[in-house]
């Protein structure tokens, strides 16, 4: 069995896909990778540019080692974006709050 990081893209808060495949292809003059799954007696491929594969390897525990880095690192960056989206909506909300007071005491004005 092999085990696969790959890069993701389209999703800033994923970075990455991790899976197992349990047969590739590849070669020197090629700059995709192709990995082979078996899905009820069909063979399925997926091409992977190279460049966008973190990590390729039979090593399990290399695998799951770099697997829980990656995700520490991530959880850390996430509780970072949570915290700033949680004080951001708290600013958006102070800023309604306060263009209604403010409408309101022109309407009073007029």
């Amino acid at each position: 069995m092999y085990y696969v990081i790959q890069k993701h893209h389209g999703d800033p808060k994923k970075h990455y896909v991790a899976y197992t495949v349990p047969r590739y292809i590849s070669s020197q003059n090629s700059q995709n990778i192709i990995f082979e799954f078996r899905v009820n007696d069909t063979v399925k491929r997926k091409w992977a540019p190279k460049e966008e594969i973190v990590l390729l390897t039979d090593d399990e525990q290399l695998f799951q080692n770099t697997l829980q880095k990656l995700e520490a690192l991530k959880q850390v960056h996430l509780d970072k974006i949570d915290a700033a989206e949680e004080q951001l909506n708290q600013e958006i909300y102070s800023m309604l709050n306060s263009m209604q007071k403010q409408f309101e005491i022109i309407k009073k004005n007029n």
